[in-house]
């Protein structure tokens, strides 16, 4: 049995020798790894089985790159406008026209015509602000227009009246938004223009009429409050004097009327009127009427 047992030994002695420690690790690893795949896979299908998109899109971000994507694509374009001080702006006299333009290209500017930069590319939108000396702009275009490329071209007109003379200032205002909403992309400082309102031109003849006329015509106004004023101030001393007088004389006062025994004024009965009859006069007759008998028998006696 020694012996048996020996050759049984040796057999599984001989089994065993392949196998090696490096081998076994191997064969670890690639155990772990299938194991670890599974499990993946298992919580994947079982965690997005009824979900959607992993990440879904925020609107304020891409609001946010939509603006800043428009932003960048603006470019510098010049603004020419008309100069104020050759406006030649008279008071109660033919408005003026103020021009704003953004031309196609590049070209020089007109006589009279000053020049700015503002962002193109977008929605422009110009405005005109008018104060002082009673002016008055009216807008007589589109406020906003496309200037998406440098081919494109803008224009901007106002007619500006003043109704006295005097200074006049003038703001303009150019704002680039993005497409058709309020929303500002850029906007220049504004530029201010200051102008003089000149008096009117009169004639001389007419002139000195009028000055004239409004000289007489204060004069009278002056005259008749004067005059206004004498006559109640004499009103006033006429009353005074006389009441002072009433009361000195005691004859001209009236005198009291008579009480009765109970303290009370005696009633006066009203006047009849008796109408006037239009016509002639009655006469009397002058004839004696002859007595009756009773009273010829009485003068007999």
């Amino acid at each position: 049995m020694v012996g048996l047992r020996k050759s049984e030994t040796r057999w599984l002695t001989s089994v065993q020798m392949p196998v090696s420690p490096s081998c076994c690790l191997a064969w670890v690893v690639l155990g772990a790894l299938i194991a670890l795949v599974a499990l993946a896979n298992f919580m994947v299908d079982d965690g997005c089985a009824n979900c959607g998109p992993p990440f879904p899109p925020n609107p304020q971000r891409t609001y946010v790159e939509e603006i800043k994507l428009a932003r960048q694509q603006l470019f510098e374009v010049e603004v020419y406008y008309t100069r104020p001080s050759l406006m030649e702006l008279v008071a109660d006299a033919e408005p003026r026209e103020f021009r704003v333009e953004i031309p196609a290209g590049l070209v020089r500017p007109a006589s009279g015509e000053s020049q700015t930069i503002v962002n193109a590319g977008a929605q422009i939108g110009v405005k005109l602000h008018c104060s002082g000396a009673g002016v008055r702009c009216t807008r007589l275009s589109s406020e906003r227009q496309n200037v998406l490329s440098k081919g494109d071209s803008g224009t901007w007109v106002w007619s500006v009246s003043a109704q006295s003379a005097g200074k006049v200032n003038i703001a303009l205002t150019m704002t680039s938004y993005y497409r058709d909403s309020d929303t500002v992309l850029a906007e220049k400082p504004p530029v201010m223009l200051h102008v003089d309102a000149a008096a009117p031109h009169r004639n001389p003849w007419f002139s000195w009429a009028e000055d004239l006329w409004r000289w007489v015509n204060g004069t009278l106004t002056g005259l008749g409050t004067l005059a206004m004023s004498v006559s109640a101030i004499a009103a006033v001393i006429a009353m005074a004097v006389r009441r002072r007088r009433t009361a000195g004389d005691p004859d001209d006062a009236d005198p009291p009327a008579p009480a009765l025994g109970d303290g009370r004024r005696p009633q006066v009965r009203p006047m009849r009127q008796v109408p006037l009859r239009l016509g002639r006069p009655r006469r009397q007759s002058t004839v004696a009427r002859r007595p009756r008998n009773g009273a010829d028998r009485q003068h007999r006696e």
